[in-house]
């Protein structure tokens, strides 16, 4: 089977394929950002096409098999405007689309945010569903939480997958859901790698939080979003576990539970990394690569750190995408 990535970012669905029981040969790769194709190079030995999306001829694209994307979400979700169709990024399933009634391959695999499926009433889904299945495909889709395949983050996303109506096997096509029970954090720490060091205002807040010091102790003036811990997690203590800064304000979550979705802001210097309340310390690039299911071995030295942290953040969970191709090498003749 030939498969074409776009959005490809750092290769998730490329690690997630090259893992499964998919006899699959990468014959074509699409991604703008330029700091992505600086490590996927690295890891893969191969770069990929750094065209704008918009301006590709699809009839100049070699022919593959099955189309990979995970199309950019922003548009979609629900931290975001949610403007959708609206949103020039929101688009680029229209080019998508033209791809696909020019090659007409056999399979679609696509990711997005959960809010997709609930995007305008439910409508942008459909339409998507219903331009699909006019090009001849039969449509499936399911919401799969990523701590239930051994990753140690729960990062719910909607998976497409579209089987052209004339390739089907005689199997019906089904999502595996769980292939592990839910994957705790704790395990996958680095300890002792205080590579990203905190703050002293964060010094301070850890102090503030675990009741060692009190409001009126801060030697700097205290954001409203800051004097208190927006969300505790059930079970959390507070002396050993994980903040999560958000702009709305600073959560606590058990190590012994997955991550919350890994998501953060690449600007600041790493202002948004989640922080451990133990070692004091930001949460390390090895740490954030587990929580990602991304191999060890994943090499992110070509690029600045904050660079590496939004690629980690922007990526797919190469494990769930594994697991889904499983299911689809069962059904395709």
């Amino acid at each position: 089977m030939k498969y074409a990535e776009f959005c490809t970012g750092i290769g998730g669905f490329t690690l997630g394929i090259e893992n499964s029981k998919l006899d699959a040969e990468l014959v074509y790769a699409n991604e703008i950002d330029s700091n992505c194709e600086k490590t996927y190079r690295l890891n893969f030995g191969r770069g990929f096409d750094s065209s704008d999306l918009f301006e590709i001829n699809p009839k100049e694209l070699p022919d593959f098999d099955m189309m990979c994307a995970g199309f950019p979400c922003q548009p979609f979700s629900i931290a975001g405007q949610q403007k959708g169709f609206g949103d020039q990024r929101g688009t680029v399933f229209f080019k998508l689309l033209d791809i696909i009634k020019e090659k007409k391959p056999k399979v679609i695999f696509f990711e997005n945010v959960p809010n997709l499926k609930r995007h305008d009433g439910g409508r942008t889904f459909q339409q998507i569903k219903e331009l699909l299945e006019d090009e001849g495909y039969e449509l499936h889709d399911k919401i799969l939480d990523s701590s239930y395949f051994g990753v140690p983050q729960s990062r719910p996303r909607i998976y497409i997958v579209g089987l052209r109506n004339d390739v089907k096997g005689k199997k019906e096509f089904t999502f595996t859901e769980k292939i592990t029970k839910k994957t705790p954090l704790r395990p996958y720490l680095n300890n002792g790698d205080y590579s990203i060091p905190i703050s002293d205002k964060w010094q301070f807040y850890i102090d503030l939080y675990t009741d060692k010091k009190n409001e009126e102790d801060s030697p700097f003036p205290l954001p409203k979003t800051r004097k208190h811990l927006e969300r505790k997690a059930e079970g959390c203590d507070l002396d050993d576990c994980v903040f999560q800064i958000r702009s709305s304000g600073i959560r606590a979550y058990s190590l012994d539970e997955p991550f919350p979705t890994f998501a953060v802001s690449n600007s600041g210097g790493g202002a948004m990394i989640p922080v451990l309340s133990k070692e004091r310390r930001h949460l390390n690039l090895v740490e954030m690569r587990r929580i990602m299911g991304f191999p060890e071995e994943y090499d992110l030295s070509k690029v600045s750190r904050t660079d590496a942290i939004k690629e980690l953040a922007n990526a797919v969970c190469p494990p769930v995408i594994t697991s889904i191709c499983n299911d689809i090498s069962v059904v395709i003749d």
